[in-house]
């Protein structure tokens, strides 16, 4: 269960969503009762319920309506866009999981003393403040630099060295040990302005996935990913498996209503007749 009980709500955006708009008014109103579960579930923005993805019978008891209509109702929310789903097939809200990672991030930096990018800028130096600005207590609590991007610059310039140590070292010279194996990545999060690389898009157009809408995705899930759960060690590998499963869920997609009505139609002349939605 989610510990807030209140979260703000932007009645213009709610009414300015083009997604949003081309539901019917029952699928607007059945959104907003699937919101209310998502803001009340673990993590926040994801449709469960104690914990656990509820099937079309339990969410149409929510909803107060037959399962029936509650599946036409989730079925043209999702063809208009209006939500996504995890790797796991669960729904959940693009805005809300957004907003619960930059509050969640603005929480982290509060107990930090501060967002650590404007700490001491348009401050004078006070007694007790070292050159950066910062008291004794809030650099103890200040975001240290990223250490990969030290050491990539230290293995930069000894390889540079190592070069100019082969060049000018005489040719009956005995050779140089093999260098060490580097380090293995360090798993980190997404970026929140992630985009695509054109290879990325390009993998995505080689197995027919919209790189567009499935990068929009696939950054708002990851984003809102808490912990280290949400943490990648190679986010290319994470892509292209993120688009082979696009690739398979398409092509597992349920026939169109065109094909049913072809189907229906085949086995009226048989004899039997299959039912439709």
């Amino acid at each position: 269960m989610s510990a807030r009980r209140w979260a703000k709500f932007w009645w213009q955006d709610w009414q300015r969503d083009p997604a949003l708009r081309m539901c019917s008014l029952a699928a607007r109103g059945a959104w907003i009762e699937m919101l209310c579960l998502m803001a009340d579930a673990d993590p926040v923005g994801h449709l469960l319920v104690n914990g656990r993805s509820p099937n079309m019978r339990q969410l149409s008891a929510v909803l107060g309506c037959s399962e029936r209509e509650a599946t036409k109702l989730v079925a043209e929310l999702e063809e208009n866009g209006v939500f996504s789903r995890s790797e796991d097939g669960t729904i959940f809200s693009r805005r809300m999981v957004r907003d619960k990672a930059i509050s969640d991030e603005a929480a982290a930096n509060g107990k930090k003393g501060g967002n650590p990018n404007i700490i001491g800028k348009g401050k004078r130096k006070v007694k007790g403040e070292d050159a950066e600005g910062l008291t004794p207590s809030l650099k103890a609590n200040a975001t240290p630099p990223l250490k990969h991007q030290e050491t990539e610059a230290e293995a930069d310039t000894e390889r540079k060295n190592s070069l100019r140590e082969l060049e000018s070292a005489p040719a009956d010279a005995p050779p140089a040990p093999a260098p060490k194996s580097e380090k293995p990545k360090r798993a980190s999060r997404l970026l929140a302005d992630w985009q695509p690389t054109p290879e990325q898009i390009q993998f995505a157009e080689a197995n027919q996935v919209d790189p567009v809408r499935t990068a929009e995705v696939f950054r708002d899930y990851w984003l809102g990913v808490p912990g280290t759960k949400g943490c990648k060690a190679d986010w290319d590998a994470t892509w292209r498996n993120w688009v082979r499963r696009e690739d398979g869920m398409r092509s597992q997609a349920a026939p169109s209503k065109a094909q049913q009505r072809a189907d229906n139609a085949e086995a009226w002349k048989s004899g039997v007749m299959l039912e439709g939605y």
